[in-house]
């Protein structure tokens, strides 16, 4: 498959900014998205198209067991502690999860003052099941990673946060990520006035990588949104 083709870059990216890209395709079009700067500036192009239209959608307060579904999907509960849950249409239920989402992301974060000279910026760094894997948050010079427990935890090796430049320099690391818990780190003096295309998760040797630069699979991406 030709993935240099513009028609062809824009329905993978509009795929992957909408979701319906799962599975090892997802898997698939991170690895690549590591390797073609074009790729990139096409999944940002489309998430400026696509993301006013979820800002306008009304939020939407689940039940209570539509939410107990929620806390598991997004690996902050353990299946075991939800109780048995109604049978639902699939529409229903996937349009009440991903309001109920971006509302307990609005709850669990901090408030801002709008005084502050930089907006603040997220990313949820997500599975191929969709499950929230890291909550990022991008504040002026500081980084503030939130683990969840759907987080496999490893012993021999460690994940890894990469920052792709818009400009298609090679990638830049921000830090080993948290396998449980949160951390909050300064962002490197090297990313300084570079506009960011997406962030990156890698496998990598225990302690990161020894050479600057992923040497282990790309697992995820996340794309960076405003607050």
């Amino acid at each position: 498959m030709n993935y240099l083709e513009q028609e062809r870059q824009d329905a993978l990216a509009v795929s992957y900014v909408l979701g319906s890209m799962r599975g090892k395709a997802r898997l698939r079009f991170q690895g690549l998205l590591m390797q073609h700067l074009s790729l990139r500036q096409a999944v940002w192009r489309w998430e400026r198209h696509l993301n006013p239209v979820v800002e306008q959608l009304k939020p939407v307060m689940p039940d209570a067991n539509v939410w107990q579904r929620v806390t598991i999907r997004l690996g902050w509960r353990a299946p075991e502690q939800a109780p048995p849950t109604s049978s639902r249409s699939y529409w229903k239920e996937t349009f009440a999860v991903a309001m109920a989402a971006c509302l307990a992301l609005f709850l669990l974060l901090p408030r801002f003052d709008p005084a502050d000279p930089a907006p603040a910026q997220l990313a949820i760094v997500q599975n191929s099941q969709a499950q929230a894997l890291w909550v990022v948050k991008w504040e002026q010079q500081q980084l503030k990673v939130q683990a969840t427990a759907a987080v496999q935890p490893l012993t021999d090796a460690d994940y890894e946060l990469w920052m792709l430049p818009e400009n298609g320099q090679p990638p830049i690391s921000l830090g080993l990520l948290p396998q449980q818990a949160n951390t909050e780190r300064a962002i490197p003096p090297s990313v300084n006035g570079l506009k960011v295309a997406a962030l990156a998760v890698s496998l990598e040797p225990k302690g990161g990588s020894p050479t600057g630069q992923p040497t282990g699979q790309i697992l995820h991406t996340a794309q960076l949104i405003q607050l």
